[in-house]
C-alpha cells in the first residue's frame, strides 16, 4: 500500500512540458517601433514551482520568455535585458538579479542566461525588481517596455508603489506590461493596477499568448507603432512611389508631387498651371518655345523663326513689307552716329524684312539710304549709299539672294519732312525700300 501511495502521490505532480510553439513572423518593415528597449523581469520565487494545470508555472514563465523572443523582430535594433527575482538558494542568494544586461537583442544570450536559473524558489519580492529596473533602464535612447511574467503571488500594494515610482522617473517613455501565469483572481487584479499605473501598458496572461500568432498579436502591441512616413507627406514609406518629398509639397495617393495638368512638371515647379494635354512643357512647366518668338510649339505655326523677329499669334513674323506698297519706310533702322555701322537694335526689323524677302521670292527692291541736311551734303550723300550698301550686306548675310537687293543713297536731297525742326530731321533720316517693277 505504502509502494502504491508513493506511485500515486509520483504521478500526481508530475507536470507536462510547456505546450509547443510554433512563431509567427511579425513583419515590422516600414513601421516605427513603439519602444527601442525591453526588459523582461521574471518571477523565479517559490510559488512558480507549484502547478498549474498540467503544467509547473516556471515552465510556462520561461516559455513565455522564449516564445517573445522568437517573435520579437531581431532586426530593429532592440536593446533587451532579462532581469529574475526570488530565486531557489541554488541558484542565486540575491533577492533579484539581472542575468542578461541591457544590450543588443539576442536569443542566443538569452537562452543562456535562462539557462541559469533552472528551479524556482525563496520568497517573491517584486517591488525590489521593480525597484532594480529602474537603474536597468537609465540612460537607454528611445521608449522602454517593462514586461513583467509572474504569478503575483505577493502580499500587500508593494509592487504598485514601485510600478508608480519607475513609472515617474521615466514618464511616457516607459510603459509596462504585466502578464499573470495562472489564474488567482487577486494576482489579477495586480496585474491590473499595475498596468493602470503603467498608464501606456496593459494586463495580459499567459494562456492567451500560448500560439504563435496570439504572442505576434501581443508583441505588435508593445513594439510595433504607426506606419513609418520619413517625408512627412501623409503617404507610409510602404507605399510612398516618391520618398523624400520636400516638406510642405502636395502630393497624391502615391506620395508623389501633384501634376494636376499632367504635363510631367509638379505644381510647386509648374510656373504655367492648366497647359493642355499632350502639349510639350520645359523644365518650369510651361509650353516649349523652341525658337524663343513667344508663341509655344504646339500653337507656332512658323516654327524655327530667327531671334528677335517679331511674329503674330501664329508665330510667323510680321508681314513688313505689305502687298500692294511700292515702297517702305523705316525709321527704327539705325546707325552708329556719322557711320554705316548698323545699331544692334535693328537687327530684330531687318530680320523680319528678310523673312518677308523669303516668303515674296519675286520681290526686287531698291535700299535707298536719307539723311538730314545736317553737315556737309557731299558727305551726307556717302553716308546715306554706305548705309544702303550695309543693309543689302546684312539681309545677303539672311539668305536674301543679292540679285533682288541694289543700294542708293540720297543723302538729304529727298527730305519728307522739315529739315527746320528736330521731328522732321528724324523723319528724314530714314531707309526707304522701292520696288522694282
Amino acid at each position: 500500500m505504502l509502494m502504491i501511495g508513493a506511485l500515486v502521490s509520483a504521478c500526481a505532480t508530475s507536470y507536462q512540458p510547456a505546450p509547443p510553439f510554433t512563431p509567427v513572423d511579425v513583419d515590422a518593415g516600414g513601421y516605427a517601433l513603439k519602444a527601442e528597449n525591453m526588459l523582461v523581469i521574471l518571477d523565479a520565487s517559490s510559488s512558480m514551482d507549484e502547478g498549474y494545470r498540467q503544467w509547473k508555472k516556471f515552465d510556462l514563465a520561461t516559455a513565455v520568455v522564449r516564445n517573445m523572443a522568437k517573435t520579437v523582430p531581431a532586426d530593429r535594433g532592440i536593446q533587451s535585458g532579462l532581469r529574475t527575482y526570488g530565486h531557489d538558494s541554488n541558484v542565486s542568494r540575491k533577492s533579484t538579479k539581472l542575468i542578461d544586461g541591457m544590450g543588443d537583442f539576442n536569443t542566443v544570450n538569452l537562452e543562456k542566461a535562462l539557462s541559469t536559473v533552472y528551479r524556482a524558489g525563496g520568497t517573491s519580492p517584486l517591488e525590489k525588481a521593480v525597484d532594480a529596473a529602474a537603474n536597468d533602464l537609465e540612460g537607454l535612447d528611445g521608449n522602454s517596455a517593462m514586461i513583467i511574467i509572474t504569478d503575483a503571488k505577493v502580499s500587500g500594494n508593494r509592487p504598485i508603489v514601485s510600478a508608480s515610482a519607475v513609472k515617474e522617473k521615466f514618464g511616457g517613455s516607459l510603459c509596462i506590461y504585466p502578464i499573470l501565469v495562472g489564474d488567482d483572481a487577486d494576482g489579477q487584479l495586480l496585474m491590473e493596477e499595475i498596468a493602470r499605473v503603467g498608464g501606456c501598458g496593459f494586463a495580459a496572461n499567459a494562456d492567451d499568448l500560448a500560439s504563435g500568432q496570439q504572442m505576434a498579436d501581443f508583441v505588435k502591441k508593445v513594439f510595433i507603432g504607426e506606419m513609418l512616413d520619413s517625408d512627412g507627406d501623409g503617404i507610409a514609406d510602404a507605399m510612398d512611389q516618391c520618398p523624400g518629398t520636400s516638406a510642405g509639397v502636395k502630393v497624391d495617393t502615391a506620395g508623389c508631387p501633384l501634376d494636376s495638368d499632367a504635363d510631367g512638371v509638379p505644381d510647386y515647379l509648374d510656373r504655367c498651371p492648366g497647359t493642355p494635354a499632350g502639349v510639350k512643357v520645359d523644365s518650369t512647366g510651361c509650353p516649349l518655345d523652341s525658337d524663343g518668338d513667344g508663341v509655344p510649339d504646339s500653337l507656332d505655326r512658323c516654327p524655327n523663326t530667327a531671334a528677335g523677329v517679331k511674329v503674330d499669334a501664329s508665330g510667323c513674323p510680321l508681314t513688313v513689307l505689305q502687298t500692294g506698297a511700292v515702297s517702305w519706310t523705316f525709321n527704327e533702322i539705325n546707325f552708329e552716329t556719322s557711320k554705316a555701322d548698323i545699331s544692334p537694335a535693328s537687327y530684330g526689323v531687318l530680320d523680319q524684312i528678310a523673312a518677308a524677302l523669303g516668303a515674296n521670292p519675286q520681290l526686287k527692291v531698291v535700299v535707298e539710304g536719307h539723311t538730314d541736311n545736317t553737315g556737309a551734303r557731299a558727305f551726307n550723300m556717302d553716308l546715306s549709299k554706305r548705309r544702303a550698301q550695309a543693309i543689302v550686306d546684312y539681309l545677303v548675310g539672311k539668305g536674301v539672294s543679292p540679285s533682288r537687293l541694289s543700294a542708293q543713297g540720297y543723302g538729304p536731297d529727298r527730305p519728307i519732312a522739315d529739315n527746320a525742326t528736330k521731328l522732321g530731321r528724324s523723319k528724314n533720316r530714314r531707309v526707304q525700300f522701292t520696288k522694282v517693277e
